[in-house]
């Protein structure tokens, strides 16, 4: 009789199996224990462990004296753990309820907010008021976090707002010197974690722990806000009596290339900037006095004047028969008024604006000097002043296969060259600084934990002698003092400039009617203490820098002066201490052969002709 149970090979079965789910479960623990245990403990810690990056304090930008243009506001960002809501349904009926209430927002934006937000993490409010914020931490909301943020604030308005740009959201800088200098004023970013419960609720006494955040350095600029407050004004001003569409004012001290005020328009207002409006016009944003390109006309006709005197080519009496035209090639070059005034000194070519003079200067000189002298002024290179965007502008020279002979004549007097108005200030500058060439500075000095970094002057070399400056300070004192009523003119104190007009180009082609007026100069001529250019784009009626941008100047002087501690004294314009030599008196004729006609380099002085075509400009 077969006894009763398993049979052997079913007992072996059996205990094979139980054998093989322990080895299985052995592995399944060391899988789990071991190999996927840093996974489950991430999670297990995402679970349970709220974490939250806080951006560093961003520092302040300061004016030259040390006062607040931008600082930073302590606020809270408000964030919303979308699954604490979604697990319990009065989680978000009782969170919803307060946040509405507090921030003054409807429920349904809030819900909206949340519901169309991506990830779990939620981001719904920023720049909360600091009250604000304590205010809805102590309620202790469930799902809702609370993390300190920070908020810029402009404290002058929307003063020099193309200057200073502005932050994103992430409080990174994305214009201007906040972008320029980002890496500088930027923080060094914190963790803040706290422990929560299974529905998302800060746990009152759970373990906390928070990384400290590191704060930017302050940035201190060279730019004086009492100084960028008048040109702003100023330039409102001339806008408005002119008519023109735009311009720029811009100062710098000539014995340090720091940029004292910049001033541009059209601009806006960097505290009413909202990128979020498809019709923000994005163009207003960029930093027009480094950016742009124009031709600058007869502002440009005294650094021609310098090669030509630091050559040795003309001193400041050397003798040109002015006929009114020269005929170059196929072209014909008039003064800008179609005058012609036989013999002048290299003086009065200045005075009088005469392109005829200041192309027969360059055809002295001769093209590769030319513009050897024009390149160590700085022209056809960005000046390295470290704002963002700025243009090398446009510069030909012999061996560009777009160059002609023609181009060393226009040139000379600021024509078919484009420059940007840091580029024409910058070379004044070094005229009335006595021939250095500075690099534009617009920051001073940062400001760290750690003390005071100052940013030096920096000399980018000699591009004149100092004789050589000093001569040309005198010939452009004639061209403003000389000069019975000059608008330029400003009692109590020697003012030298010179004034400039050209025409507009737009995608290549000279645009009929329209004009750009401008001035450029300094003051005290025997020590000056302030570069000034003034730009106006297409003035309506008149149209000359000589009356519409110089009259600009002088009120300028009269306000800047003082405050850079140069008081006025009682000295008056009198034009005629800047007369030429009494006829007889011996002169330098220079080069020139007989007075009623002379050819250089393929340049032939001609007689006056009627028809206004060919080149002109004032």
């Amino acid at each position: 009789m077969q006894r009763a149970g398993l049979s052997p090979w079913r007992l072996r079965l059996v205990a094979t199996v139980f054998v093989l789910f322990g080895v299985l479960l052995c592995l399944r623990l060391v899988h789990v224990q071991i190999l996927d245990h840093p996974q489950f403990e991430a999670e297990a810690h995402e679970a349970h462990f709220w974490a939250q990056e806080v951006a560093g304090p961003r520092g302040a930008i300061l004016d030259r004296n040390g006062l607040p243009l931008v600082t930073g506001v302590d606020t809270f960002e408000i964030h919303v753990d979308r699954q604490a809501w979604e697990l319990e349904p009065a989680n978000e009926r009782q969170a919803v309820e307060a946040l509405s209430r507090l921030l003054g927002v409807p429920e349904r934006t809030i819900r909206a907010v949340v519901g169309t937000g991506g990830g779990r993490d939620v981001l719904l409010a920023l720049n909360v008021p600091f009250g604000l914020g304590e205010t809805i931490t102590a309620a202790g909301l469930p799902g809702v976090k609370v993390t300190p943020a920070s908020l810029r604030r402009y404290t002058e308005g929307g003063l020099a707002s193309q200057l200073l740009g502005f932050v994103g959201r992430d409080n990174q800088g994305l214009s201007g010197v906040e972008f320029d200098f980002d890496s500088i004023l930027a923080g060094s970013p914190g963790l803040l974690v706290f422990e929560r419960d299974s529905l998302g609720n800060p746990i009152p006494f759970g373990a906390q722990a928070r990384t400290a955040t590191e704060a930017g350095a302050d940035l201190v600029l060279t730019i004086d806000k009492g100084l960028q407050r008048i040109a702003e004004r100023h330039l409102a001003q001339a806008l408005a009596d002119t008519g023109a569409r735009g311009g720029t004012i811009l100062m710098m001290d000539p014995k340090t290339g720091d940029i004292l005020a910049l001033a541009a328009s059209p601009t806006f207002n960097v505290q009413k900037l909202n990128l979020a409006d498809p019709s923000t016009d994005l163009t207003l944003i960029r930093n027009r006095a480094v950016t742009d390109m124009y031709e600058p006309g007869s502002v440009f006709k005294v650094f021609t004047m310098a090669a030509a005197l630091d050559a040795g080519i003309v001193s400041p009496h050397t003798t040109f028969i002015d006929t009114g035209a020269i005929v170059v090639g196929a072209r014909t070059i008039r003064n800008f008024d179609l005058s012609f005034h036989g013999r002048q000194t290299m003086t009065q070519v200045l005075q009088r604006s005469l392109n005829t003079g200041t192309a027969w200067v360059a055809t002295e000189l001769g093209a590769y000097r030319f513009y050897d002298y024009v390149t160590a002024f700085g022209f056809g290179q960005t000046t390295g002043s470290g704002l963002g965007g700025e243009s090398p502008g446009i510069l030909k020279q012999p061996g560009n296969i777009f160059w002609s002979e023609v181009d060393l004549a226009t040139n000379s007097f600021g024509q078919g060259i484009s420059v940007t108005p840091l580029q024409i200030v910058r070379g004044y500058a070094a005229i009335a600084n006595g021939g250095e060439l500075l690099r534009p500075r617009i920051v001073r000095s940062i400001i760290t934990k750690d003390g005071v970094q100052d940013f030096p002057v920096v000399s980018d070399g000699r591009v004149i002698s100092e004789e050589s400056a000093t001569s040309l300070r005198r010939m452009m004192q004639a061209v403003v003092d000389g000069v019975s009523a000059h608008p330029a003119q400003t009692p109590g104190w020697p003012v030298a400039g010179k004034s400039g007009t050209s025409d507009v180009v737009e995608n290549g082609v000279y645009l009929e009617d329209e004009s750009i007026a401008s001035f450029a100069g300094f003051a005290p001529v025997e020590d000056p203490r302030v570069v000034i250019l003034v730009k106006l784009d297409r003035p309506q009626g008149e149209i000359y820098g000589g009356v519409v941008a110089a009259p600009v100047f002088s009120a300028l002087l009269n306000d800047v002066l003082p405050l850079l501690g140069v008081h006025p004294s009682a000295y008056i314009a009198e034009p005629d201490l800047f007369d030429p030599p009494a006829q007889g008196a011996p002169v330098d004729t220079g080069p020139v052969g007989a007075e009623d006609a002379a050819t250089t380099e393929g340049f032939e002085v001609a007689e006056p002709l009627e028809a206004p075509e060919g080149v002109r400009t004032g």
